[in-house]
């Protein structure tokens, strides 16, 4: 006698791809990364495996002239920034020194720097003030660019001369300098209070110098806002902060920041491989010995 197991029906496999369903299944997979992670044993452990599983899912969908690293912004005029979670700089026309492959003690020249973020579990006042701190601190690097009407966009080494109308300007012109965001699991305190602190602690500085957005995978894009409502990628012309839920998702609202920031970001005509590697020997006179043979 033979017997015939049934194994229930078997759902019919789609016949196309949905974009927008995978980055919902990787908007979700991140969510629950933020939730293991907190299973770990010390907080430096927690807060590295929560900027790993950020990095590894923004490599995975980021344009390939871009990689995803963390360490220090650097300048070529001696200053520094703190760590950085999150770094995106072009993956071909950027240096990148590293001791022994360390990525807290790996260094990344401005010049090639697309974007950077902060990532946080909760944001709170605190996880705020420390954001926007480094990310000031990040913005306030200086690029070199002998005549600002030269100029590159980012994964290309062809120099572009511009009119003095198309000018390199990082006040005025968000593209022209790193976009900057935080990106958490979930908001500490009140939108009110939130928003409160933020707009003071930007107020410290600059309004080019603010992050470009902040975004929580559960509780919503935080961005500056004009008088009319009209939402601000600085705190430049501010005078209000907006919350919001994108239709098309939070974290997949970030993601097409960077895509643009990559795509239409503009940097200094001079590569940063011969500012870092001669310094301020690159025009340097050698004066060899001569022997006769």
């Amino acid at each position: 006698m033979h017997h015939i197991l049934v194994i229930g029906e078997i759902a019919p496999m789609d016949d196309s791809f949905n974009a927008a369903q995978f980055l919902g299944y990787l908007a979700q997979d991140l969510v629950d990364s933020f939730d293991r992670a907190g299973r770990a044993t010390t907080p430096g452990l927690v807060g590295g495996a929560r900027e790993h599983a950020v990095r590894t899912k923004l490599q995975m969908v980021l344009p390939s002239m871009a990689a995803v690293a963390t360490g220090c912004v650097i300048d070529s005029y001696d200053s520094t920034s703190n760590q950085a979670d999150v770094i995106l700089h072009e993956k071909d026309h950027c240096p990148v020194f590293s001791f022994s492959g360390a990525p807290e003690a790996t260094y990344i020249p401005c010049e090639g720097v697309i974007a950077v973020g902060e990532i946080k579990s909760t944001l709170g006042t605190k996880e705020l003030r420390d954001s926007v701190l480094k990310i000031r601190s990040i913005k306030e690097l200086r690029r070199v660019s002998p005549d600002p009407t030269c100029f590159r966009h980012f994964g290309s080494s062809m120099i572009i001369q511009g009119a003095e109308s198309e000018a390199i300007d990082p006040i005025s012109n968000r593209y022209d300098q790193p976009f900057c965001f935080v990106l958490c699991q979930s908001f500490g305190v009140s939108r009110a209070t939130l928003a409160k602190n933020y707009a003071a602690a930007c107020a410290e500085a600059a309004p080019h110098l603010s992050p470009n957005v902040i975004v929580s995978l559960t509780g919503g894009i935080m961005l500056f806002a004009d008088p009319v409502g009209g939402l601000l990628r600085t705190a430049s012309g501010a005078s209000q902060v907006a919350f919001f839920d994108h239709p098309g998702g939070n974290f997949q609202f970030l993601l097409n920041e960077l895509v643009n920031a990559c795509h239409r970001g503009r940097t200094s005509a001079v590569l940063p491989h011969s500012i870092y590697i001669l310094g301020k020997h690159l025009n340097a006179m050698a004066f060899p010995e001569y022997i006769q043979i």
